[in-house]
């Protein structure tokens, strides 16, 4: 009807963890954890009790759950490696334990770890076993991920460098051509190339600035005088200057809008970031409900809000109880997807918004420039030129203006490029150097340890199948090997089963040993080997195992299950010191 199984585990701090979780219970999953933390055992026993969750999402990132308060126990920091989508993930505990723990129904089907792959870590026992042995290629990986967002880097300066680009040519009426959209390397860069649109034809901002410096050096000879044209000039100019005003004011609105519109993003932003801390700090209280746990959440009647924690007076309490969880994660799910509509719609007004400031503020600048030459023609002399032609000199003087500006930029913007480029080439120079290049010497001397252990028990513990010497760890997949092929359990390929058995204890025993030889080991100091004698393994084979345990003692605990025959296990411990858990008859538990 019920049943649980705990355990207390102590770390290198001398900090005490107990751990109890359900096997079968009416009201508690098995996925609820029940943890005490003390800095001694005994303060275990008036320990409060903590309900925590495991094998379920935030397990690793939450603030109840489980994997999260044992990694800080353990004293360690998990890497993130490399996932089958192309990103990151954390290299869960659950993937590095099969290497300190064999279990009876799957442990020993195999000689490689059986590690879990549905985190979708490419290569999960590699990356375990490199872990466990303090290899650098963890620390070889993360260095690729630097040099990978270096790149990633250098894309997003691209884009923002043709962007700038495009967006100034269309200010000035033309179009930038920028054949490398995306990074290329030095030698495949192509220069950019700025066109002017000609009625139906797009031409080469260097042919339309020769064409308009032959037009302005044509504008010579008879033209009507400003004198002739002073009541319409006076006219124009009322009408240019009421312009002026109204689309400066037009600009200031606009800016203010804009302003607003950037400050309630930022406030949006902000709200939606609590909801969102408020509503997974729910769901993993949620959670621990469902499994079956307690928490106490203080109420209402209390004078404070469960929420924010704060002091409440009678005006602020109608009921006196508080809602449940289900109804306030119901509210919360409802101001998010209010908040994310209301972000969208903040972000398309401030885009609109900019738009409209610009193109008032090119409206606004021409305005200006009318008024100033219709006041120049008023005040000055009469036989001048008229407006007319004014108008028509300092548009093309205006344009070729501009394009020399864009000229400029857009050339600025190719040097820019051709920076990024070179940057570039170095990071993909460094990243196939370091993909390239072998393992440090550290390294080698770590694989040459796990090595050396693993084929000395090989020969101690009498392989029979293939000499001891021609089998080996390989250095890349960290399996073992004979030829080149991985080992395994078909006698076809010349393994039987009691080696494949003999090959696994050598393999986790030689871990141990290697993890331990080196400082930069992570080996956790334990070993649990649930009946390790499968397959009727040979009893001298067995005797020699049970020796090299013995003499592993010192690096760690291990502990050893089996239903061996008494008798027979007496004899093989002689000597060998161990504390022994009663077990009486051929049955693991006894009843009543």
């Amino acid at each position: 009807m019920e049943s649980s199984a705990s355990v207390t585990l102590r770390n290198s701090s001398g900090q005490y963890l107990r751990v109890q979780r359900w096997a079968i219970s009416p009201d508690v999953e098995r996925t609820l954890v029940h943890v005490w933390l003390s800095d001694t055992q005994e303060g275990l026993v008036s320990a409060p009790r903590l309900d925590m969750f495991v094998r379920e999402r935030r397990a690793t990132t939450s603030a109840l759950g489980f994997h999260r308060i044992l990694e800080n126990f353990l004293g360690w920091a998990l890497p993130r490696v490399p996932d089958h989508s192309g990103g990151e993930t954390p290299l869960y505990l659950e993937v590095l334990f099969p290497l300190f723990y064999v279990e009876q129904k799957f442990g020993w089907s195999g000689i490689a770890p059986r590690v879990p792959t549905h985190y979708g870590i490419r290569d999960p026992l590699r990356r375990a076993v490199e872990y466990v042995l303090g290899l650098s290629t963890l620390d070889r990986i993360r260095a690729l991920e630097v040099l990978r967002q270096e790149e990633a880097a250098i894309a997003r300066e691209w884009g923002q460098a043709v962007t700038r680009a495009k967006d100034a040519a269309l200010a000035e009426g033309c179009r930038a051509l920028i054949f490398d959209s995306s990074p290329v390397a030095y030698s495949q860069r192509q220069g950019s190339i700025v066109e002017v649109n000609e009625g139906d034809r797009w031409v080469s901002l260097p042919s339309a600035e020769q064409s308009w410096r032959e037009k302005l050096a044509s504008l010579s000879g008879d033209v009507i005088t400003g004198g002739e044209r002073t009541v319409l000039s006076r006219s124009d100019l009322e009408v240019a200057e009421q312009q002026v005003r109204n689309l400066g004011a037009i600009v200031r609105s606009l800016r203010e809008e804009l302003t607003m519109s950037q400050g309630e993003q930022d406030v949006l932003a902000s709200r939606l970031a609590h909801v969102e801390q408020d509503r997974h700090r729910l769901q993993d209280i949620q959670r621990v409900r469902i499994l079956g746990g307690e928490l106490q959440l203080p109420l209402v009647a209390e004078g404070r809000c469960p929420t924010c924690q704060q002091d409440l007076d009678s005006r602020s309490v109608e009921t006196g109880t508080v809602s449940t969880v289900e109804d306030n994660l119901s509210l919360l799910d409802a101001e998010r997807s209010t908040l994310l509509n209301m972000q969208a719609s903040a972000e398309i007004k401030a885009v609109n918004l900019a738009s409209s400031v610009a193109a008032t503020e090119s409206r606004l600048s021409e305005a200006r420039d009318r008024v100033r030459l219709l006041r120049d023609e008023l005040v000055g002399p009469s036989n001048l030129p008229s407006l007319a032609e004014v108008q028509e000199r300092l548009f093309l003087e205006s344009r070729l203006s501009g394009a020399e500006r864009l000229g400029a930029l857009i050339g600025a913007i190719d040097e820019a490029l051709d920076s990024l480029a070179l940057r570039l080439d170095d990071v993909r120079t460094r990243r196939a150097r370091l993909g390239e290049s072998d393992s440090n010497p550290r390294d080698r001397v770590l694989l040459r340890s796990f090595r050396s252990s693993f084929q000395q028990q090989l020969s101690a513990y009498g392989l029979r199948s293939l000499s001891p010497a021609e089998v080996t760890i390989d250095e890349r997949t960290l399996l073992p090997i004979n030829d080149g092929f991985e080992l395994s359990f078909d006698v076809a390929l010349g393994i039987s089963a009691s080696d494949a058995i003999r090959t696994k204890w050598a393999y986790h025993t030689a871990l141990l040993e290697a993890a331990f030889a080196h400082e930069e080991g992570r080996h956790l100091g334990f070993l649990i080997l649930d009946e390790p004698r499968q397959q009727e393994t040979d009893r001298r084979s067995l005797e020699a195992f049970l020796q090299r345990l013995h003499g592993d003692s010192g690096l760690g605990q291990v502990i050893y299950a089996t239903s061996e025959e008494s008798s027979l296990l007496n004899i093989l411990l002689q000597g060998i010191p161990h504390n022994k858990l009663p077990a009486h008859g051929s049955h693991l538990l006894q009843l009543g």
